[in-house]
């Protein structure tokens, strides 16, 4: 029971994330100091993209999948049955993989233009 409870925490974590991800540029657009958590975990997923390697929360859940029961009649819990459905889309690892970085190039294109807002406004500033 405990290792399905922390085996929700994990994947609702694993959601967060990828929500963060996803979206973390429009909370950058307002609190400048959260850019640079989103722009390491964009570099992060990038790495993990290129590397052709899993999030490490993913082995997390694969790991305290296993030391609960697996013989269960429910495998596992409403949590990680349907949250599973919209991490591990049902998609060719290819296309995901393209995806993220597709989206990651967007995000530091959005940060460069961003900062070269910042830097052409800073001047105006000062006078």
């Amino acid at each position: 029971m405990v290792y399905q409870l922390l085996s929700d925490f994990v994947i609702l974590l694993h959601l967060l994330w990828i929500i963060f991800i996803l979206f973390g540029f429009l909370l950058a657009l307002k609190y400048f100091k959260v850019s640079f958590i989103h722009m390491a975990g964009l570099v992060f997923t990038l790495v993990l993209n290129l590397g052709g390697w899993y999030c490490p929360l993913t082995h997390v859940e694969n790991y305290l999948h296993g030391l609960y029961d697996p013989q269960l009649l429910y495998g596992g819990s409403f949590i990680t049955n349907n949250l599973q459905k919209v991490i591990y889309l049902d998609l060719d690892e290819v296309y995901l993989r393209i995806g993220a970085i597709a989206w990651v190039g967007l995000n530091m294109g959005g940060y460069a233009l961003l900062l070269r807002r910042r830097r052409v406004a800073a001047p105006k500033l000062n006078k």
